[in-house]
């Protein structure tokens, strides 16, 4: 084979992730058979911000579903509908998920509250790669993957759920694995992708975010002096 032959293949590396829709649904029907022990089974005994962050949630992840597939069916001017609709229901997902680790945090210690490092750390992943979704929103290759990446926070809360549904009494932190297995989408991400030409960097950029904010938690960082201070600040807002 000539070497001018060479790009094209390397191309074909890249994930066409205009074919994402069925798998963003797939996680979002997973979403529910974990929500469903716990919430979707009994939603007349769960709090407001719960329902805040369970509806603001779907609409994301129907947004993913429905932006891969207006693309493959030419529907551009639905494609940008739904991309500046995000820029209202982004916030409002962000506001939900601190709102709803806000509300866990009543009658508990500071102590006790060191655990909310999950769902706000998780929100901070969330925050960061909508942003740089946006602010790449021009450059196709690099917007679509940082888009991905918002959909990867998922994983944590839907696999983690399923696993304490199975055995509520672990003697192991599941996050070991939740984590484990978002960052192994990554890596399988970025293998796959390891000769295309456009886009590349957006994987392992959002990998070494992840994994250092998995860190915190797996390692106990998050126990430090500082997050202590700053739990006890957050707690003492007067948000829910």
């Amino acid at each position: 084979m000539s070497r001018g032959a060479n790009p094209p293949r390397a191309e074909s590396r890249t994930i066409d992730f205009s074919r994402g829709g069925p798998y963003f649904g797939a996680l979002l029907l997973l979403a529910l058979v974990a929500f469903w022990p716990t919430y979707l089974s009994r939603p007349l005994t769960v709090d407001t911000y719960t329902h805040l962050h369970a509806f603001t949630a779907t609409l994301w992840m129907l947004m993913l579903v429905a932006q891969p597939l207006a693309i493959r069916t030419r529907r551009l001017t639905l494609h940008r509908l739904l991309g500046r609709s995000s820029y209202v229901l982004a916030p409002l997902v962000l506001t939900s998920m601190v709102l709803l680790a806000h509300s866990k945090t009543h009658g508990l210690s500071v102590a006790q509250n060191v655990e909310i490092y999950v769902p706000l750390s998780l929100s901070v992943l969330f925050s960061v790669s909508y942003a740089l979704g946006i602010m790449t929103r021009r450059t196709v290759a690099l917007h679509a993957r940082f888009m991905v990446c918002t959909a990867l926070t998922l994983i944590d809360p839907v696999v983690v759920r399923i696993m304490f549904w199975l055995n509520p009494t672990p003697t192991w932190r599941y996050q070991w694995f939740t984590f484990g297995l978002t960052d192994l989408v990554f890596v399988v991400f970025i293998w796959r992708e390891r000769q295309a030409r456009r886009g590349r960097a957006a994987f392992p950029t959002m990998l070494g975010v992840f994994v250092l904010a998995h860190a915190v938690l797996l390692l106990g960082i998050y126990k430090g002096p500082a997050w202590q201070a700053f739990v006890g600040w957050f707690v003492a807002l007067p948000l829910t």
